[in-house]
């Protein structure tokens, strides 16, 4: 159960990381921007920008806002707005301030665009047209293409310029100022320059230079279609929705594992024949016939680790209550201070194991009283786990060529799981940034996940006892029904010693309550000494072990909101006309 809880708060930590990191990477950015320019005779140019903008789950944007320097947006006649292919609202707010990428104060013509009596979120298409005037002078094409005073990234930037003369001397500059990085040009054909870019980062911008030729070209160059209509690739999955799908998918996966563990993992029986068959002990354990004999070559600490695969506290109780019913211990005292007193029995051989255990747990006392601190009693319980552990890993109950290959999926189920934090990362960060492939990565991340928490918490599903081991936990559950239940073998309710050693096994099998309760209801005479054995309440000697086990002396503490861009000297990137930047409002 233990283990269960700690792989779902690790699912649980893991589908919060997909949620979270989406949000984190779903900042506001240019998802696409195409700017093409259209030279006029008198060098100056119609300009067409298309701006996909993604205002990610802010929900707090009325739209965006432009800034160029000059006052392009001043000529309504040539002034053109839409989102998403539709009329929106906008302002022209000339004189407006900005900085641009040294944090220099600019003045430029704002163009905000939105209506202020509306919030908008996802990705939404800018299509912007206006004039820009002094784009070519002198046959000197200076065009900022893409200004610096953009904050946030802009991938899949395109640009076009088509003149009705044809271009030399073409030169592209990206970058911010004069620290800008040489770029493609291409002349598809005379008179029309193409640029494409993968991504500019924040204040990031672009500079066309080139030269006009004197003739004309034989056909002037057209500027192709810009996009239009809606953002192409809007839809963004809440970040609820994603970590609920890892929270799905995940769980799913942990347990298709450990039912392809536990069908692995069967243990083996003799059939008739002599020949050995795999066999689901838990489904045939359901089916066997309550027994009121336990198992003569176990105790009833052993029984209980054959049932339980693993050494428990009650186990190691049964271990003392076993002591106490061979006369080594008794226990005496109110439930909440039991004490616990070791017998002499002298004359008579003692197991090396009872002497060695209880010798370390006394201490060269003659009783101690459970429910305090008591450092020789905490070591002498780690020594009977250890004893106990020592006899399961040595007593031929369990493959031994199986346990091993189980701590090997034990300790290889850590690294699917480092694969699965990395594939989570990975899939919130793509769909934050509305990538088709982010649900599959955080699909993937799950299945990985899952299965890698399955090896490592539920390995040990691999191990599986020996014919002989899987005939005597058989045994034991025939037993442990008996013990749920005496009303399944009537007239076999035990008496004294043999009352007391049943309680031992009733302990190390996890069905005290139930065997208290038909002790106590019997209408038998048990001695003094077992009625007052059997009518204890074990849970209380239980729990005081835990907390002796476990206890140490106590020790001594001594948004995107983006502004425009400048210009710079000619020849870097922000020496030509237009540039500017713009963000969300």
């Amino acid at each position: 159960m233990r283990s269960l809880i700690v792989v779902a708060i690790v699912l649980v930590v893991f589908g919060g990381i997909a949620a979270g990191v989406q949000v984190l990477s779903n900042k506001e950015r240019v998802t696409s921007m195409w700017v093409g320019a259209e030279i006029r005779a008198d060098g100056s140019a119609r300009i067409t920008e298309v701006i996909a903008y993604d205002f990610g789950h802010s929900g707090d944007s009325h739209g965006i806002f432009r800034d160029v320097p000059g006052d392009p947006f001043m000529d309504d006649e040539n002034l053109h707005v839409t989102m998403d292919g539709h009329k929106v609202p906008y302002e022209d707010t000339y004189g407006d301030y900005y900085e641009d990428e040294k944090g220099k104060r600019e003045i430029a013509d704002r163009l905000k665009i939105g209506d202020p009596g509306r919030l908008v979120s996802g990705i939404h298409r800018y299509r912007i047209q206006y004039v820009l005037p002094d784009v070519v002078k002198g046959r000197k094409l200076a065009w900022d293409a893409v200004g610096t005073g953009w904050k946030v990234d802009r991938a899949d930037v395109t640009i076009h310029v088509v003149d009705t003369h044809g271009l030399t001397g073409v030169r592209c500059v990206r970058g911010t100022g004069d620290d800008g990085t040489p770029c493609t040009a291409e002349q598809s054909e005379p008179g029309h320059l193409v640029v494409e870019l993968d991504k500019l980062s924040g204040h990031e911008g672009l500079t066309l230079y080139a030269t006009a030729d004197q003739a004309k070209t034989a056909t002037g160059a057209a500027l192709p279609a810009a996009p239009t209509g809606k953002a192409v690739g809007t839809s963004l999955p809440h970040p609820m929705r994603t970590g609920g799908l890892f929270l799905a998918a995940a769980p799913a996966a942990f347990a298709l594992t450990v039912c392809a563990l536990r069908l692995l993992g069967r243990d083996r029986l003799v059939a008739d024949g002599g020949r050995e068959r795999r066999v689901a002990v838990g489904r045939l354990g359901r089916k066997v016939t309550p027994s009121a004999t336990p198992p003569d070559e176990l105790t009833p600490a052993q029984g209980g680790i054959l049932l339980a695969e693993i050494v428990e506290d009650r186990h190691r109780v049964a271990w003392l209550l076993t002591a106490a019913a061979d006369g080594h211990l008794s226990i005496e005292g109110g439930d909440k201070r039991p004490t616990l007193r070791r017998l002499n029995r002298e004359g008579e051989p003692v197991d090396r194991e009872i002497k060695d255990i209880l010798g370390t747990m006394f201490g060269g006392r003659s009783s101690m009283t459970l429910g305090i601190r008591d450092a020789p009693f905490r070591s002498g319980w780690g020594s009977l786990t250890t004893r106990l552990s020592n006899w399961r890993a040595d007593s031929g109950l369990w493959d031994v060529d199986a346990a091993r290959r189980a701590g090997v999926a034990g300790r290889a189920g850590l690294i699917p799981v480092l694969v699965g934090f990395v594939l989570v990362i990975t899939g919130g960060v793509l769909t934050g940034r509305r990538n088709a492939a982010g649900w599959p990565v955080v699909l993937a991340a799950a299945v990985v996940t899952g299965v890698g928490l399955a090896l490592a918490a539920r390995g040990w599903e691999l191990e599986r006892r020996t014919p002989r081991g899987t005939a005597l936990r058989l045994r034991v559950e025939a037993f442990r029904r008996y013990l749920a239940d005496p009303s399944t073998c009537p007239g076999e309710l035990p008496v004294a010693e043999r009352a007391e050693r049943y309680t031992a096994w009733a302990v190390a099998l996890g069905v005290e309550s139930a065997w208290e309760q038909a002790i106590g209801a019997s209408t038998s005479t048990p001695t003094a000494t077992a009625r007052r054995r059997s009518s204890f309440d074990f849970t209380d000697v239980l729990l005081a072990a835990v907390v002796l086990s476990a206890a140490s002396p106590p020790s001594s503490s001594g948004g995107g909101r983006s502004g425009g861009g400048g210009s710079s000297s000619s020849g870097g990137v922000g020496g030509g006309a237009g540039g500017g930047g713009g963000g969300s409002w």
